[in-house]
């Protein structure tokens, strides 16, 4: 268990837990249940997953100094051959493990000897998941920092659950299961050092598309069958920045060369007529899947200054009072209010805040559409203790009603602020608590929603009180104990007396 612990190090304040449901037939995922929770992770958890006790054990692999010592790329596909996979990998000589998911899609991992920053963990990844093929996939750490003490990242459900019998397991190199000591001690002989991660290079076979898209390289190793308009769309935005003067000339050849049912001479004439100056389309299929953004922006004719709309990915909603939305923008982390999450200009505005970056402007429709669909399936973090307006109000409640009460306090002493306290009751006028007390404390909330909390949540109640000549609307609650401050007597030793 202790050598399974050091490799999945990581955030230590909070971890990932998740309840399988049921198992789905073949090619459906397994529904569950997950969720972060924000306590230290303990020797019983680590125990727990290795024996098969619910909730199984997610790592938040970024720690709490922004460094990791492991990542992975997660394949969210059910019906995936994992054999064809590893032969890639070898083919490209990288140190990287397959591992079965939960849902049967693929972990690839890649472990280090000691810490390295997040960013470099992740850049390294996000190029392997290119040239895999699986460049939409997502990559961990999701983040190159954590925002702050309260922000706990997000997690990935490690392998080896019930590691007796489990089906989390590791391939070797033929395709077959490893037992969780196999996979351990392999880790231990291939991990790279931080020396070999910064200068792990990824060699791609020789392309005459080397000085453009990483992805028109990679997707032209084999004939292709589908995606033929976007694939000359991509290629004709190439063709014009390296050939300005001729090429339309150039799409005849691609269109034989490259796709098993070519376009017919009528349906290439549209791309030559259309004279247009567009950009690169690496946001959709099946580009997205082989798209290698950093690498792009080196190549002669790649992206070059095109502002590309970012990433965004892995939506968290943290319940407070308001509810703070936390989101990766190209990984790194970016906290919006409702309003800077829901309209595009004030999304833009955080951006240029808080990570220094200027993104371009889409069409309203489509940010409508990627806000939808990270809306859809959000991460919900529970607030910490104390920390939701309601709590705040809770706790400025009783510090009002204890530190307000004096000896001797009539009815009357309430118009003047205090509390009375009568047969076990606190009893006060909500104005001066309201006006004069929780102003002071800096409390936003209306003067009607606040009563009503009071009422509804607090244990309060309105009576009708006669003080004086006037009947006044009072609040009252259950006392609550005040604590009794003791206080050590002091002893004077004697002096003898001169």
């Amino acid at each position: 268990m202790e050598d399974f612990r050091k490799i999945f190090t990581g955030l230590k304040r909070a971890h990932g837990c998740t309840y399988v449901d049921k198992k789905g037939a073949d090619g459906l995922k397994v529904k569950g249940k997950s969720f972060v929770k924000r306590e230290v992770v303990t020797e019983k958890h680590w125990e727990d997953h290795l024996n098969g006790i619910e909730p199984s054990l997610g790592i938040i692999p970024i720690n709490e100094d922004n460094e990791c010592r492991w990542g992975c790329i997660d394949v969210d596909k059910y019906t995936l051959n994992h054999k064809e996979i590893i032969n890639k990998i070898d083919q490209y000589k990288i140190p990287l493990w397959v591992c079965r998911s939960k849902s049967g899609g693929a972990h690839i991992f890649l472990f280090t000897t000691d810490y390295v920053p997040a960013k470099l963990m992740r850049d390294k990844l996000m190029s392997v998941s290119a040239v895999l093929g699986f460049g939409n996939a997502e990559v961990f750490p999701k983040q190159i920092e954590l925002k702050s003490q309260d922000d706990t990242g997000n997690f990935l459900n490690l392998p080896y659950f019930n590691c007796k019998n489990s089906t989390r397991y590791c391939y070797d190199k033929s395709g077959q299961a490893v037992t969780i000591t196999a996979f351990l001690n392999s880790i231990k002989s291939g991990a790279l050092s931080p020396k070999q991660l910064q200068d792990l290079k990824i060699q791609r076979p020789p392309s005459e598309f080397d000085d453009g898209p990483p992805c028109l390289e990679s997707l032209t190793k084999e004939k292709l069958d589908d995606g033929r308009d976007r694939v000359m769309f991509q290629y004709r935005v190439y063709a014009k920045k390296k050939w300005p003067d001729s090429w339309a000339d150039k799409l005849d050849k691609f269109n034989y060369k490259h796709f098993v049912n070519p376009f017919r001479h009528d349906e290439i004439t549209k791309f030559r007529k259309d004279n247009k100056d567009y950009g690169f389309k690496c946001t959709e299929e099946p580009m997205c899947n082989h798209c290698d953004k950093q690498l792009c922006k080196t190549r002669k004719y790649g992206i070059g200054t095109q502002s590309l709309f970012p990433q965004l990915s892995d939506l968290q909603i943290v319940e407070l009072d308001p509810k703070i939305f936390r989101l990766n923008v190209d990984g790194e982390r970016v906290e919006l209010k409702a309003e800077e999450l829901q309209e595009q200009r004030l999304f833009v505005r955080a951006c240029m805040n808080q990570i220094h970056k200027f993104p371009p402007t889409i069409k309203p429709k489509d940010y409508k559409d990627m806000v939808s669909l990270l809306m859809s399936n959000p991460e919900i973090i529970e607030a910490p203790t104390g920390a939701t307006k309601l709590e705040q109000l809770a706790q400025h409640l009783e510090n009002y009603c204890t530190s307000r009460t004096a000896e001797g306090a009539t009815k009357e002493d309430m118009e003047s602020g205090n509390v009375w306290n009568k047969d076990n009751s606190h009893h006060f006028i909500f104005t001066h608590f309201y006006h004069k007390f929780l102003h002071r404390h800096k409390w936003t909330e209306k003067y009607d929603i606040t009563i009503l909390w009071l009422l509804e949540h607090c244990g309060c109640e309105h009576v009708r009180m006669n003080i004086g000549k006037k009947k006044l609307s009072v609040i009252k609650l259950q006392q609550f104990e005040k604590e009794q401050i003791k206080i050590k007597e002091r002893k004077f030793k004697k002096e003898d007396a001169f």
